[in-house]
């Protein structure tokens, strides 16, 4: 009897220093992605904002995240064959959901319930659902909830924000989620100013805009 809970014991111990290593491998995969995720689009920010969006470099670059986005796609995608992993940290959390986020909308539609059940789980964000059902919404051609996408116009270099589903209740649906309101999150992600009236000023040649992409 000794003998078999030795064995047990010994088991147990192999078992539990497995699945200790698989978690740790996750841990550091999430965070070489988050890196590639993120850096690529620092660098297109710095860009953007130099004014240099139609520059070979802006170009190659956009190229370059696209390409990264597939494998980070390909890696995440089989970290959550086994579901959604234990013991993250906030960022490796926060990458799951960038990365499906910045997926194609088939991958976003697919994994829109494994997030949903993230959230509600306390894993991610209700503001990081909230931003994927509005990129959903938008690529399906409906209109936004939360207000959260913008487009921008390259030859202009102005920003619009993308079709709101009801524009005058869209602060009190952001606070639902844990987002700011609409003029706090435009002016310090965009340094844009946000008024109702502006909104739908810009509306129909942002509608002229967007029917020409």
């Amino acid at each position: 009897m000794k003998r078999l809970s030795s064995v047990i014991l010994v088991s147990l111990f192999f078992i539990f220093q497995s699945v200790f290593a698989q978690n740790q491998q996750i841990s550091a995969d999430l965070d070489a992605i988050w890196k590639t995720d993120q850096g690529i689009r620092m660098e297109l920010i710095q860009l953007q904002q130099q004014g240099k969006t139609n520059t070979s470099e802006f170009k190659e670059l956009i190229g370059a995240m696209k390409t990264q986005d597939s494998i980070n796609q390909k890696k995440v995608i089989e970290i959550l064959q086994n579901g959604w992993p234990e013991n993250l940290n906030l960022q490796q959390n926060q990458t799951i959901f960038l990365v499906i986020q910045h997926a194609d909308v088939d991958t976003q539609k697919k994994y829109l319930p494994i997030i949903e059940s993230a959230v509600i789980n306390g894993k991610t964000l209700a503001s990081n659902l909230a931003l994927l059902k509005d990129r959903i919404a938008l690529r399906e051609g409906g209109k936004q909830i939360y207000g959260s996408q913008v487009w921008y116009d390259a030859k202009t270099g102005k920003n619009y924000v993308q079709p709101i589903e009801n524009p005058e209740k869209v602060d009190s649906l952001r606070a639902e989620v844990g987002l700011p309101d609409m003029k706090t999150y435009l002016q310090q992600a965009f340094q844009m100013n946000w008024s109702l009236e502006q909104y739908y000023k810009d509306l129909p040649k942002l509608k002229e805009l967007l029917s020409k992409k």
